[in-house]
């Protein structure tokens, strides 16, 4: 059985200074609250960030405040009226654990105990304990014990399963007997990875020989792309080990807006059923007496249907053990929503055509390169998947390297077969070179290092890029010089400055104007191989230049002929296109993020849009096509390959439904 589409992550992380926990705790009033908002699974607190228990336990300590067994009337509750119970429990921090057995925590080199400065009282500021420690973690596979065996729960929620630069007697010990050196920063951080796995394995498979069907899930690291350079560091280790995966993406906190399609279009070929996680709160975790605006809680769950992802939206009990209604009702109105689509949101699969490699290596975040395709392609309206080494390639018609993408030669070879194949690929600035600076493709370039020059300007010229003005337009960020081989042909060329601005020599302001053409090129064809030298894709990240999307827009259309998606809309639009056996789906978000205070990212305004064409690609007419829920028809017309549709509105989301014929009783038909 699947994970349900609408959960509840209940937070109870509750101070021991307060004494009345679970004072006011109606069974009644808890679970009718749940039922009203259609939750159909909660994730409870067996044991928070303060290292106390809410249940009798036999293993730690229960929350001085509490009387009696706050999760097992919670879960009694919930069972009682078919809501379903995981268990949440915290791995990484512990405070009380961290106060009894200082030797459990983590050790910086600097000599910080748990990553926490005395008398620090800063916002999710937690001591860090050593999931590497065998004693610690013996202490934690009785706990899970005693979890599995009082409560039988559906699934087990283990959170902060990380580790920060340790260098405790234990991670020392374990990196010499692994021929690892704890006084090299990059060695530490590889065995933080390793450590990380290595627990996550270790508790998985005790968890598995206590109860063989029980859903697993290690917060800490799993939703983090990155392109397995090694393999062994991969975050794709941590997918191995978890029976479903949660993006814990909170918009309003350090995450941001970029996080969550990263993560998900990274993971949604991994084989793990998702869920994506935000929070009722304005800001984020723990923000007691906030409400998310509407428009907002819309968005974040509605993208993650589109994305393919169930939704769980956090929350935190007030600690006598109430939840607040006007919070409910909010959520409530959301996942009504959600239910009244599920039919056409289950067995459905990501339509794609086009897998963009991730740069940042395997204890790496990912960087500029990503967050600019990933706005780029998203303002074009072209789907894409993140693709690591180790996922298959064979199904994408383009492959796009941004940047910094550094290749061995075992991914070097499938790239090339992959463009020996007569298949399209796009390269941008050190992409595709080895860790020497040895390009490892056939790309009909030479590269000859950095260049000179920065910023510099590219020559836009009507026969290579009609439709975008002719100009020498600035780039800003440091490219490559490239040179073109026998029978590549040279798209655009580099004008450089005058000279490089510095303390002696400079011009007005900021940099120096163009010069003159000097016969190098900056982007290059040979066939369906596309290379760019200018770092395309962080250049937009970082500046928003606006060439950047043009430049991409036209070079699409040499390299896809045939894109999956056309759409006259907004560039804020977002579109999504998925199959269900014979049927496409196509959800389109018309929500407005905006900057409107310093520290994050808003939406209040959901803004519709009248008469806007969009055209599907099909191999085959449709039967009929409507919008979801409500079955109202929209008409359409079919022809070369494309299902054209004019939207006469488009609200905040929309859910359009193509249905078709199997493609046999179509071939029959013709």
């Amino acid at each position: 059985m699947g994970i349900p589409y609408r959960q509840i992550h209940l937070d109870f992380h509750t101070s021991p200074d307060i004494r009345d926990v679970g004072t006011a705790f109606d069974p009644a009033a808890f679970v009718q609250t749940l039922k009203r908002a259609r939750v159909q699974s909660v994730n409870l607190f067996a044991k928070c960030h303060h290292g106390y228990f809410y249940y009798p336990t036999q293993v730690g300590e229960v929350h001085p405040g509490l009387a009696g067994d706050l999760l097992g009337r919670q879960a009694a509750a919930c069972r009682a009226e078919g809501i379903g119970v995981v268990i949440y429990t915290c791995a990484g921090w512990n405070e009380r654990a961290a106060e009894r057995h200082p030797q459990w925590m983590q050790l910086d080199r600097e000599g910080r105990l748990g990553g926490v400065e005395p008398f620090s009282s800063h916002y999710y500021k937690w001591h860090r304990l050593c999931v590497g420690n065998q004693e610690y973690r013996a202490f934690l596979m009785r706990e899970v014990e005693e979890e599995i065996r009082l409560f039988a729960p559906d699934g087990l929620w283990i959170d902060i399963v990380t580790s920060d630069g340790c260098v405790c007697p234990s991670c020392r010990r374990d990196m010499r007997e692994r021929g690892m050196d704890p006084e090299d920063p990059a060695q530490v951080r590889r065995h933080d990875r390793l450590n990380e796995i290595g627990f996550m394995k270790a508790l998985r498979e005790y968890i598995r020989g206590l109860d063989p069907v029980v859903k697993v899930y290690f917060n800490g690291g799993p939703a983090e792309p990155d392109n397995g350079d090694v393999y062994a560091l991969s975050s794709n280790r941590k997918c191995e080990q978890m029976s479903y995966i949660d993006i814990e993406s909170l918009p309003g906190g350090y995450w941001g807006y970029t996080h969550f399609p990263l993560c998900v279009h990274h993971l949604n070929h991994k084989g793990r059923e998702l869920t994506m996680m935000n929070g009722r709160f304005h800001l984020s975790w723990g923000d007691f007496g906030s409400l998310r605006n509407r428009e907002a809680l819309e968005y974040e769950c509605f993208r993650g249907l589109a994305s393919g992802t169930h939704v769980c939206v956090g929350d935190q009990m007030h600690p006598r053990g109430w939840l607040d209604p006007t919070v409910y009702e909010r959520i409530g109105e959301v996942f009504a929503k959600i239910e009244e689509r599920e039919p056409w949101l289950e067995g459905t699969r990501k339509c794609v055509q086009i897998g963009v490699y991730l740069s940042n290596g395997a204890t790496e975040l990912p960087g500029l390169p990503e967050e600019g395709a990933y706005r780029l392609f998203q303002e074009l309206h072209q789907p894409v998947d993140f693709l690591d080494f180790e996922d298959d390639i064979g199904g994408y018609d383009l492959l796009v390297l941004p940047d910094e993408v550094r290749l061995d030669e075992k991914a070097a070879r499938r790239i090339q077969a992959h463009i020996d194949a007569g298949k399209a690929v796009l390269v941008t600035a050190r992409s595709g070179q080895d860790g020497q600076g040895r390009m490892l493709l056939e790309l009909g370039v030479t590269l000859r290092g950095r260049a000179a020059c920065a910023p510099r300007y590219l020559r836009i010229g009507p026969e290579s890029f009609p439709g975008i003005p002719p100009m020498d337009y600035v780039f800003y960020e440091p490219a490559e010089h490239a040179e073109p081989r026998e029978g590549t042909q040279v798209l655009a060329q580099v004008v450089q400055p005058y000279f490089n601005r510095s303390y002696e020599h400079f011009c007005s302001h900021r940099q120096t104007p163009a010069d003159r053409p000097d016969g190098e090129g900056a982007v290059f064809q040979r066939g369906k191989a596309l290379y760019v030298s200018q770092p395309l894709f962080s250049e937009y990240a970082r500046y928003g230049n606006r060439l950047c999307k043009d430049l991409l827009a036209r070079l699409l259309e040499e390299l896809l002929p045939a894109p999956l998606i056309w759409a006259e809309l907004p560039n804020y639009a977002e579109v999504y296109l998925r199959s269900q056996g014979d049927h496409l789906v196509l959800h389109i978000l018309n929500y407005l993020i905006q900057k409107k205070c310093r520290d994050m990212d808003t939406i209040e305004e959901a803004i519709p849009l009248y008469r806007r064409r969009v055209r599907v690609r099909s191999d085959r007419p449709p039967r009929r096509v409507y919008t979801a829920p409500d079955g109202k028809p929209v008409s359409f017309a079919y022809g070369e390959g494309y299902v054209d549709l004019m939207l006469e509105e488009i609200g905040g989301y929309t859910l359009l439904v193509i249905e078709r014929d199997p493609l046999n009783a179509t071939q029959k038909k013709g």
